[in-house]
């Protein structure tokens, strides 16, 4: 016999399953329309993956790279620079392997362009190897540091980046074509975008009527559980997020006669110990070690752990105390100490100037051996090592620049053994040549009595001329630095030797000799590297020999008093808020 008493009861199971089995048919035809469409993406995607994206970050790289060999072309006209200079290496770089590899890579991805843009990388290849022709043209004629002092290679490698020259015609040729490459990829990614946003749409559009259908459903199975469970779990996760953030809950819980009611009790007693916790906390964090506090129970870990913690804080506390007792007593030590060594130190210092002072010529002793002439002398330190030498002998007169290695002490000390030496040869020597020589030999036998002359470090650039007044005649030598006579607005510029005092044996070498005739009116001006050297300007570069040149031939239109002052505005106007790199030495003599 059936049993006709059990009745059919739409639980709240029967409705999830019903609201579950309508999702699952919903999504079902979600899925199979999505993977259709999605289908279709992929393969507009894939086109546009490996073929317009990467043309189109190609030519991208290749105009990065054009344009990073275009800054360093106009470096290699306008900056002289040695042959290792890190823009020059760059450039060779992108000439022999950066833009080939860019060019190589766009030739591999060509075969899916049209035929036009085909056309336009085959022309675009062209004129890069033309504007290459350029390039080593360029860089042929301005090999080195020294090939920029040759004004007519100067003057060609300057003609190919004029308007309407090579330079700016194949640039801007690239430059169009580029464009047009450029503008015909993003064309067709446009194209393929669009088309994949159009199928986006229609996707979206499915997928929001099927999501409409599901909301309905959640909805309608929503409103006949949220009564029966999510109300009171919504409580209980809200308390527990407050709890996770370590807040107090605002609310207990409100307690139920079921399983969720045994959970909001657990979590109510939750609260209240970690209440009691953050008092405890707050209180031994303020420093009050005798807070009580009472553990939930014996098996209460964290509990437990608080009052270890506030008895280790609380010994922890007073052995800090001692030690930053102790700390400051020994930081006032050590301060006092630092002051007396550094009071020590600038005493030296300042005896060390005294004692440079005492060797450099007074303006009065200048005077007497050129009555028209200024000196431009500025340490970069308190004591320096550039020195200026001015003496008569008969009716020669000598006078020496001189740039001794380092700046500072260092430097200092090597200008008192170059002084002596030079005060020592210049009693029996007056033709530069010689006295360079013997000033080899005698600042050798002082500095490289252990050491050889291949491996000393010391050593002395100059600036060495005699004048002989009555014959109207300069005689002149040089360690690596020139020396310039500027004769009605033409500057005449003596080469130096390359090699400075004290870096070759006696003998081996020797120091050649400049004659000039003199006329009246001629400014002869010598120097050390110092002002040339200096960083400043607008872009934070050297001052280089160039614009010193230029300098100095508005010097010799002033009065020869007015020099010094000029010197001084120019280089502090140069050099604005740059620290100033080395000694810094100028010399001005009026015939």
């Amino acid at each position: 016999m059936g049993n006709s008493n059990i009745k059919f009861r739409f639980t709240i199971g029967w409705r999830m399953g019903i609201g579950f089995g309508i999702f699952t048919l919903a999504v079902g035809a979600l899925f199979v329309q999505t993977r259709s469409l999605l289908g279709e993406s992929r393969v507009i995607g894939e086109k546009i993956d490996m073929e317009l994206v990467p043309s189109i970050e190609a030519l991208e790289d290749l105009d990065r790279s054009l344009g990073e060999a275009r800054g360093s072309i106009k470096h290699w006209i306008t900056v002289q620079s040695r042959s290792d200079d890190a823009q020059k290496r760059s450039l060779k770089t992108y000439i022999s392997k950066t833009i080939p590899e860019n060019i190589a890579a766009l030739k591999e991805m060509s075969p899916a362009w049209g035929g036009e843009a085909k056309a336009q990388l085959d022309s675009l290849n062209n004129d890069i190897e033309s504007l290459f022709l350029v390039y080593n043209d360029i860089m042929r004629m301005l090999p080195d540091f020294s090939s920029y002092d040759n004004p007519i290679a100067m003057m060609d490698a300057e003609y190919y980046a004029l308007e309407g020259s090579d330079l700016p015609l194949y640039d801007n040729s690239i430059r169009t074509r580029l464009n047009f490459l450029s503008s015909a990829q993003t064309s067709s990614l446009r194209a393929a975008t669009s088309q994949m946003e159009r199928l986006g749409d229609k996707l979206s559009f499915f997928a929001g009527s099927v999501s409409l259908a599901v909301i309905v459903l959640g909805i309608i199975v929503g409103l006949a559980l949220t009564r029966s469970i999510l109300v009171p779990v919504r409580h209980l996760k809200q308390a527990l997020l407050f709890m996770g953030r370590g807040q107090q809950p605002d609310n207990k819980v409100p307690i139920t006669p079921d399983e969720i009611g045994d959970m909001a009790v657990a979590v109510n007693r939750l609260a209240d110990g970690l209440q009691k916790t953050r008092k405890f906390s707050e209180a031994v964090g303020s420093g009050d070690f005798n807070a009580p506090y009472e553990p939930l129970s014996d098996d209460d870990s964290l509990g437990h752990a608080l009052l270890s913690m506030r008895d280790d804080l609380a010994a922890t506390e007073i052995e800090l105390e001692q030690k930053v007792e102790d700390r400051t007593a020994e930081m006032s030590k050590q301060k006092k100490r630092a002051e007396d060594l550094y009071s020590d130190l600038r005493d030296s210092i300042n005896y060390a100037l005294r004692i440079q002072e005492s060797i450099l010529p007074t303006e009065k002793e200048v005077s007497e051996v050129f009555d028209n002439s200024a000196v431009f002398y500025r340490p970069r330190d308190i004591v320096s090592g550039d020195f200026y030498f001015f003496r008569s002998v008969g009716r020669v007169r000598l006078v020496a620049a001189v740039d001794c290695t380092g700046h500072g002490v260092p430097g200092a000390f090597m200008s008192l053994v170059g002084y002596n030496a030079l005060s020592h040869v210049t009693k029996v020597f007056t033709e530069p040549s010689k006295i360079l020589d013997r000033l080899n030999s005698a600042a050798l036998e002082v500095l490289s009595s252990e050491t050889s002359p291949d491996n000393l470090q010391d050593g002395m650039d100059l600036v060495m001329l005699a004048v002989d007044m009555e014959k109207m005649e300069l005689l002149y030598s040089g360690a690596n630095n020139p020396l310039y006579v500027v004769r009605e607005g033409e500057l005449h510029e003596m080469k130096a030797d390359k090699f400075a005092i004290a870096s070759f044996k006696p003998d081996s070498k020797s120091y050649t000799q400049q004659v000039y005739p003199l006329e009246q009116g001629d400014t002869i001006f010598a120097s050390t590297d110092g002002f040339v050297d200096q960083f400043g300007g607008p872009l934070g570069k050297k001052y280089m020999r160039r614009r010193f040149r230029e300098l100095l031939v508005r010097l010799a239109e002033m009065p020869i008093t007015k020099h010094k002052d000029e010197l001084a505005k120019e280089f502090d106007g140069w050099k604005a808020k740059e620290e100033q790199v080395d000694d810094v030495l100028v010399i001005s003599i009026r015939i």
